[in-house]
């Protein structure tokens, strides 16, 4: 049998051939460089942040690396997109959206051949399209004749903060409603309002998107699907001006925000029709003027009827 002997010279050539292809690039120390690309997936972001819309999926237009030594084809790429973003649902109709606003910091990890490894993160912000309408407001209530001697029917004027719902599309909650005295403390009420177009929104009412869908016939398919946030606001501002104010019980708040729970009022939006009294109110020009809210309530088992506050944006 014949045997071939490598010389010593042809057996240092292989053992440094095999060093090159197990260590990757000898001598690498520098991690690879991520770049986000745009929304269109070609061009590249400098910033890399973006801004989504509550209950629509957030496609990733992903990410360009770059190597001093490995080729981008060798350089392992992972993200936390999805357990940051929490995208997973158990609702067949919302898999895959984001369920709630917020800021989202996602991470995205690149490791080249010699196991540098660079990161880099972004923002994705999730708004509501109601976040348009937040803010602090001057409220003033005129006097309402009730017959019944109840200090929540005096005028009165105060400021409150208006907020949008974090988990619900099209809510915004006035967190100072029907501010009087009881017992001599200040006392109000919270109540949700849901955005709503007589012409638009569906007859019943969705847990996730509120009165936002209807799209094709489906409660569940929201109407700014595909938009981005600015498109949205733009497409519905004018049309979903009017709010939605369904039959709820509160209980009273003081100014310290202490809970008086033998203290409750029953609220219900005044409607005219299918139409709902109280809305967002913009002149001519496009620009929001004020909100409306009348309501018939039952505080401490009396009736107020026809209580009407108007919030002006300081």
């Amino acid at each position: 049998m014949n045997r071939r002997i490598l010389s010593p010279l042809v057996l240092m050539t292989i053992l440094v051939a095999l060093t090159f292809v197990f260590t990757g690039c000898p001598g690498d120390s520098t991690a690879p460089t991520i770049y986000f690309y745009a929304k269109d997936g070609k061009t590249i972001d400098k910033k890399g942040d973006t801004t989504v819309l509550l209950y629509t999926k957030y496609e990733d237009p992903g990410c360009y690396v770059e190597d001093n030594a490995s080729g981008a084809e060798n350089i392992q790429v992972e993200s936390d997109l999805e357990s940051v973003l929490q995208i997973e649902r158990k609702d067949a109709s919302h898999m895959g959206e984001i369920k709630k606003t917020g800021e989202y910091v996602v991470t995205y990890t690149a490791t080249d051949e010699s196991g540098n490894v660079g990161t880099r993160s972004k923002t994705i912000t999730c708004k509501n399209v109601s976040d348009i309408y937040t803010g602090k407001y001057y409220t003033k209530r005129d006097e309402i004749p009730s017959g019944l001697g109840l200090s929540v029917c005096r005028d009165t004027t105060y400021y409150s903060n208006i907020t949008s719902s974090q988990t619900v599309a099209g809510r915004l909650r006035f967190s100072k409603v029907a501010c009087h005295e009881y017992n001599g403390q200040k006392v109000s009420f919270k109540v949700d309002a849901d955005l709503f177009s007589p012409t638009n929104s569906p007859r019943d009412m969705s847990a996730q998107i509120g009165y936002l869908g209807g799209l094709g016939g489906d409660k569940e398919a929201v109407r700014y699907k595909g938009m981005t946030y600015d498109e949205a606001v733009d497409d519905m501002r004018l049309e979903y001006v009017y709010l939605k104010i369904p039959t709820q019980e509160y209980t009273a708040y003081t100014e310290g925000d202490a809970a008086i729970n033998e203290y409750t009022v029953r609220i219900q939006g005044r409607m005219d029709g299918q139409v709902p009294r109280s809305k967002i109110v913009y002149n001519e020009q496009g620009v929001m003027l004020y909100i409306v809210l009348e309501l018939n309530l039952t505080v401490a088992n009396q009736a107020v009827q026809d209580y009407v506050e108007k919030y002006y944006l300081e």
